[in-house]
């Protein structure tokens, strides 16, 4: 996405707006609307977390505001004695407002929604009440001089977009030419020109302000988050680069990297005398005759079944790896030779009793190799099971088990040694 798109959507998604559609986006680009996306699910995370610090600034606000605005009245009865008592009724009346502003932005969606627009309401009541009393007073300097705090508030501290000090600025100047044409007794030219010029210069310094605060925190949280959003995206990226290192693309089983480690790890942890580890080592009758008559893709679909039924038939904790080619194991930790056989008759019926699409029934099949034991190294293990497995690959279609006993489609292979 631009940057200036991106700018349009985070200014739509602050003002509270729908960004609008991009109709002259090609549908049928996934690649692109994935990408655009993320772009927007990174824009709306920098909206919320701005609304997030327009809240708590406009919170700070509005508290100062509802603590100090009536606290003025020691002004009052300093500078205008005789409308003392009746600033200070009016002062109270602009609470009320400003009081149920402030709750909203404390405890209400709405507060979180629009917490600028409250804020602002906060501040126009203020301003409003200033600009009555600049027009009941003689001493006119001292009272306007106060407009300039709410705006020097909005644009130091509020923290949204630099149209909030415009409006309340916009606001206060209507205010004072109200005050200036409705005053009483009229105000003395040399005092409007001098309220003109304080009042400027604050609406000038809080706008400049404002705008370059906004813009320097904008930027500082957009690339803030930009840098999480990347490295989540590395790590995801990391994550599939190792489980791809660990896992064969084919079948979705592990790879023999995973299986080496996993086998050297459980053989560790079944010392002689302790719960003992078995495998079972698997090949697919025949495969390449498989190959020759379905194709490659024929061979692969098949494979791909065997790993699946391998994989809804072990436990939790075991491992289903292919070693490479036609080759499959079966990890099982904790399992004695009679649960890896039992497992491995019940994967060679289950295989047996496949019905693919372009397969004879029973054409495709398995020979399985079963060791079990503690204390063993994983070569030791692994050659035991390659003896049974050979033995098993004389009839085919058959488990070569060190427990004797009929188990195959004649008998099981009793390949102890």
């Amino acid at each position: 996405m631009p940057e200036s798109a991106r700018r349009r959507l985070l200014g739509a998604l602050l003002a509270g707006d729908e960004p609008a559609a991009d109709g002259g986006r090609d549908p049928d680009d996934d690649g692109r609307e994935a990408a655009e996306v993320a772009e927007v699910a990174e824009v709306a995370e920098v909206a919320g977390i701005m609304q997030q610090r327009a809240r708590a600034s406009g919170l700070v606000i509005g508290v100062v505001a509802v603590l100090v605005f009536p606290a003025w009245t020691l002004l009052d009865r300093y500078l205008e004695p005789g409308l003392a008592p009746q600033f200070l009724l009016v002062r109270l009346l602009a609470l009320v407002p400003m009081l149920g502003c402030l709750y909203l932005l404390w405890r209400s969606p709405l507060g979180r929604r629009r917490p600028e627009l409250l804020t602002l309401l906060i501040l126009v009541a203020v301003q409003v009440a200033i600009c009555w009393m600049v027009a009941q007073v003689d001493n006119t300097e001292s009272y306007a001089s106060g407009l300039s705090l709410a705006i020097y508030g909005c644009g130091g501290v509020l923290a949204a977009s630099v149209r909030w000090t415009g409006m309340l600025t916009a606001v206060t100047w209507l205010g004072l030419g109200g005050a200036v044409l409705l005053a009483p007794r009229g105000i003395p030219d040399v005092d409007v020109v001098a309220v003109v010029f304080w009042l400027t210069t604050a609406s000038v310094v809080a706008t400049v302000t404002h705008a370059v605060r906004h813009a320097l925190g904008s930027r500082e949280l957009t690339t803030r988050v930009s840098l999480l959003r990347e490295r989540e995206r590395t790590r995801a990226l990391l994550d599939r680069l190792e489980r791809l290192s660990l896992e064969d693309p084919l079948t979705g089983l592990a790879n023999r990297r995973r299986w080496d480690a996993e086998l050297a790890a459980a053989c560790a942890a079944a010392p002689e005398g302790g719960d003992p580890v078995a495998v079972v080592v698997i090949d697919v009758d025949h495969f390449k005759q498989v190959n020759d008559r379905h194709g490659h893709a024929g061979g692969d679909a098949a494979l791909q079944e065997v790993a699946r039924l391998l994989m809804d038939r072990v436990r939790a904790g075991d491992l289903v790896a292919r070693l490479g080619g036609d080759e499959l194991a079966v990890l099982l930790p904790g399992a004695d030779a009679d649960r890896a056989a039992d497992l491995a008759e019940e994967l060679r019926v289950a295989v047996a009793a496949l019905e693919l699409p372009g397969f004879d029934r029973g054409e495709l099949t398995l020979s399985l190799g079963v060791a079990a034991g503690a204390g063993l190294t994983p070569e030791q293990l692994t050659s035991r099971a390659d003896e049974r497995l050979y033995a098993a690959k004389a009839t085919r279609n058959a488990v070569g088990s060190p427990l004797p006993g009929p188990r195959a489609p004649a008998e099981q292979v009793d390949a102890t040694r």
